[in-house]
C-alpha cells in the first residue's frame, strides 16, 4: 500500500474512533416516553406557597435504549451525599433551577442520580454544569426524591450556551 493511501486510511480511522467517543448530547425530554412529555407539558403550574411537602409525582418509566450510553447531559446540581469538608460524592442533575429545593420534585424520570469517582466540591446552585459519563436505567431513592436513572460522571464541566 502506498505511504500516501495508508497515510489517509489511518487518519480516516482515527477519526472515526473519536467520533465513536464522543458523548450523546441529549435533552431531558428524550429521557421520558413521548406519552408522558404530553402529560408533563399539559400539567398544572406548580405553587410554592405553603410549608407542607407535596410528594414527588411522574413515574419511573424510563427509556430502554440509554441503557449503557455515553451521554452528555446539562442541568443544575443538587448536592446529596457531602462530607464535612463540603465535598460531594454524588448528586442529583435536575433540568431546571430549584428543582428538589422547592415542591414537588420533578418526576422520577427527570432527575438523574449522578456519582463521581473522586469527590468534588459543593458548586454554586445558580450554576448549570454539563455532566458527562455512562448512563444506566437504574432506581435511586433518597430522602429527597427518587430517580430512574444513574449517570457514572467521568467529567463534570460549567455550562457554557
Amino acid at each position: 500500500m502506498k505511504p500516501f493511501l495508508l497515510s489517509t486510511l489511518l487518519t480516516l480511522v482515527a477519526g472515526v474512533v473519536v467520533a465513536a467517543d464522543a458523548p450523546r448530547e441529549l435533552d431531558w425530554l428524550e429521557l421520558m416516553p413521548k406519552d408522558e412529555v404530553e402529560l408533563l407539558n399539559q400539567a398544572p403550574e406548580i405553587s410554592h406557597d405553603g410549608t407542607f411537602r407535596m410528594e414527588q409525582q411522574g413515574s419511573f418509566r424510563t427509556i430502554a435504549g440509554l441503557d449503557g450510553q455515553h451521554v452528555k447531559l446539562p442541568g443544575y446540581i443538587v448536592p446529596v451525599d457531602v462530607s464535612e469538608d463540603q465535598k460531594m460524592s454524588s448528586f442529583f442533575l435536575v433540568p431546571y433551577f430549584g428543582a428538589c429545593v422547592h415542591v414537588p420534585p420533578p418526576p422520577p424520570n427527570q432527575i438523574v442520580f449522578v456519582t463521581l469517582r473522586e469527590p468534588m466540591a459543593v458548586t454554586d446552585m445558580y450554576d448549570a454544569f454539563w455532566i458527562e459519563g455512562t448512563l444506566k436505567v437504574q432506581r435511586v431513592q433518597k430522602d429527597i426524591a427518587a430517580s430512574a436513572y444513574v449517570l457514572e460522571a467521568d467529567k463534570v464541566s460549567l455550562y457554557e450556551g
